[in-house]
């Protein structure tokens, strides 16, 4: 097959037309195997439902605002929600939409890897593509209902760009570094960490090989396509939120706080380690040997291994701030088709599948057939499963809370709970986010569950709404004499298995603030 490849490869028109189906192929394999075999069909996270929350807001009354009538910024990646909105103003099922949006993403994706190694023969970015096209992680955000898709897309685009536009090949024109700005602007209002690309290549270009005064104005039309997009951005979330981030940029750092326990090089191995789960764990010695023939050459082209620096310093970056894993490692997923390109463009330059000498040959036959079976297992008969079962839970717990709610509920009511998606999608009410997301005041006690209690009470709450064994902060706080359970989501009709976190449960409150 490789030989027939190798003499005939496929073109350009042919792979990309291959990779987008195997990107639809995989999703409709996650979406059949939930829908169908799990009998929901929804999201994965409850975060979701937050993007679907400030879209219907936005789209019916032009407010950025989670609870009607409140702005706040409480959501991540104001592009995503942007293009979540057009569902609610024409009026479709946004989990359609949404899904489709991250089919999209991960096309875009997958063609953008096969770009990457372009100077390759169309062979080998075929295989690129399609090994970044069924990833497992990949798929799973693609259907997630969020922004990693789309962040995963434009960061290969952006190495795509900078590939073609390397400013030590390009005599650092100050029209390529403006827009080098732009892109580092334009993955900030992705997500946050975006910055961190531009941070890595315009160091690159900055101390780069080149006439100095050149590349002074290469790196001074960087900030400013930067500023033209980050102005913008800070003045967005200020003008709201009062902070130039998104509240959950304070608010996930300090509800996981305790994890900054741990040593830091143990937690860089875990935010490492999540991401090699899967075929590309087949593929970390193609990703060696493609670093050790870099290493080997003279001079050192260090644009070649941008890509790798960033996935190791985007690791870094989480093992620092917010070093959680959970999720499938939904925070370091857009590292993982990096992963992929480098470890099948190593594992190319490797293997012998023509050799005259029967060991190399039978390895490398063992080695690239073994790959293939490994990503196909993990895509379909293991990730889809892991996916349906997550949107099981979603469904199961925040979303028939919600719905009980929204019918069991006054209008009026003021509920205070810490997973606030669902719940303000399908029971709009006055909330008080225990997680900080729209709340942000309740940021430097929310792990106290004495306070917390405190805090509900004061404001009034009618309602809370936690799984009760969240956390320990949690145990004490639904434990105290003011909140009496109403009812719990193992109650509702449907639930597969129970939540270990205890069944998402309405605790009613009985006391109320002195007056």
């Amino acid at each position: 097959m490789l030989a027939r490849l190798s003499k005939n490869p496929p073109s350009a028109r042919l792979r990309d037309g291959l990779i987008a189906l195997a990107c639809l192929l995989g999703q409709v394999i996650y979406l059949a195997v939930a829908r169908f075999g799990y009998h929901r069909f929804g999201f994965p996270l409850d975060d979701a439902w937050i993007h679907q929350t400030y879209a219907r807001s936005l789209a019916q009354s032009g407010q950025w605002a989670f609870v009607p009538g409140v702005a706040s910024t409480g959501s991540t990646s104001i592009l995503w929600t942007l293009l979540v909105t057009p569902a609610h103003l024409i009026h479709i099922d946004p989990r359609i939409w949404t899904h489709a949006l991250g089919l999209a993403s991960l096309i875009a994706a997958a063609l953008g890897a096969a770009r990457l190694v372009d100077e390759d023969k169309h062979w080998v970015s075929l295989f690129v593509g399609l090994a970044v096209a069924v990833e497992w992680h990949l798929v799973w955000a693609a259907s997630s209902g969020m922004e990693t898709i789309l962040f995963a897309a434009l960061i290969i685009w952006f190495w795509v760009w900078f590939s073609r536009n390397d400013p030590a090949q390009c005599q650092h024109q100050w029209r390529r570094g403006l827009l080098l700005g732009v892109w580092g602007g334009l993955l900030m209002w992705v997500r946050p960490e975006g910055v961190l690309v531009l941070a890595v290549t315009g160091l690159y270009g900055l101390f780069s090989r080149g006439d100095l005064r050149k590349r002074l104005i290469w790196s001074a039309a960087a900030g400013l396509g930067f500023l033209l997009l980050i102005v913008p951005f800070f003045g967005f979330n200020y003008l709201i939120g009062g902070a130039p981030w998104p509240n959950t940029f304070f608010a996930k750092q300090t509800e996981y706080a305790a994890l900054w326990s741990k040593p830091y090089l143990l937690r860089l191995f875990e935010q490492a380690k999540v991401m090699w789960v899967g075929g590309q764990a087949l593929l970390l010695p193609g990703l060696l040997a493609y670093l050790w023939q870099w290493a080997k050459k003279r001079p050192v082209e260090w644009v070649n291994v941008l890509p790798v620096i960033w996935v190791i310093l985007h690791w870094a970056l989480y093992a620092a701030r917010l070093p959680v894993t959970y999720q499938h490692g939904r925070y370091a997923i857009p590292t993982a088709a990096i992963l992929v390109i480098y470890g099948v463009r190593g594992m190319v330059s490797v293997i012998r599948p023509r050799s005259q000498q029967l060991a190399p040959r039978a390895a490398s036959l063992v080695w690239i057939s073994s790959t293939v079976v490994v990503f196909a297992v993990m895509m379909a008969w293991m990730g889809a499963p892991a996916y349906a079962q997550d949107v099981v839970f979603i469904e199961d717990q925040m979303v028939a809370t919600a719905k009980w709610l929204d019918g069991h509920t006054e209008p009026d009511s003021v509920i205070a709970a810490h997973d606030i998606g669902a719940l303000g999608y399908f029971a709009p009410r006055s909330l008080i986010d225990l997680a900080g997301l729209v709340s942000p005041e309740v940021i430097p006690f929310m792990t106290d569950g004495e306070q917390l209690g405190e805090y509900i009470v004061e404001m009034d709450a009618d309602y809370l709404v936690v799984f009760p064994a969240w956390s320990q902060g949690y145990e004490q706080l639904v434990a105290g004499s003011c909140f009496s359970p109403v009812w719990a989501a193992d109650e509702s009709a449907g639930i597969i298995e129970p939540s270990p976190l205890g069944p998402m449960t309405v605790y009613e409150v009985v006391c109320r603030a002195d007056r």
